[in-house]
């Protein structure tokens, strides 16, 4: 797997950035990209530091949340392969609420901790808002800090924590939550 080069500069314009080696483009996921999201998502659920989960994700399920276009799922490509996605969830179905949705992000082991993240993040964030959400919010382990470090450089806030909101491993997990007000909820 190509392993992308630390970001001596990076300038985003339109979904890429330009780093001290090849580009990383953001775009939207396309089909063909389930086998590659299923593989990285799974790597968190082996991890055990970002996702509840305890049941590989199967490229099928990936293939029908792709598919759900009120729901958008974007990736980070770099090289021809697949090296992160983020998807935005609807919180609630109540229309009072529809503009509130969850955000999700993956990036593979090889390619964390430079710049990946917050490259999906931020375009992530700009999808959720061209189509009408007004708040994203996160739920995450208050021990996965470079996923927390990540909300906050993106411009997510602290709620509040969730106290042994579930249990993984044998035993509890706390879960910070983070929200960012975006679109319309920002004017005063």
């Amino acid at each position: 797997m190509p392993h992308p080069a630390q970001p001596a500069s990076t300038t985003s314009v339109a979904g890429t950035a330009r780093e001290a080696g090849p580009l990383i483009e953001v775009r939207p996921a396309r089909p063909e990209d389930a086998d590659a999201i299923a593989r990285i998502h799974n790597q968190g659920i082996e991890d055990r530091s970002a996702t509840f989960e305890t049941l590989q994700r199967r490229p099928d399920q990936v293939a029908r949340r792709i598919a759900d276009v009120d729901q958008p799922v974007l990736v980070a490509e770099h090289a021809g392969e697949v090296i992160g996605w983020a998807s935005v969830t609807r919180e609630n179905d109540r229309c009072t609420q529809a503009g509130v949705g969850e955000y999700t992000i993956y990036v593979d082991r090889a390619s964390r901790s430079v710049g990946v993240g917050v490259l999906l993040l931020q375009r992530l964030v700009a999808e959720a808002e061209r189509r009408g959400y007004w708040k994203l919010v996160g739920r995450i382990f208050t021990t996965n800090e470079s996923s927390l470090a990540l909300a906050r450089r993106c411009g997510f806030y602290d709620v509040g924590i969730h106290r042994r909101h579930g249990r993984l491993g044998g035993g509890w997990k706390d879960v910070r939550v983070v929200e960012r007000l975006i679109g319309e909820a920002t004017a005063d």
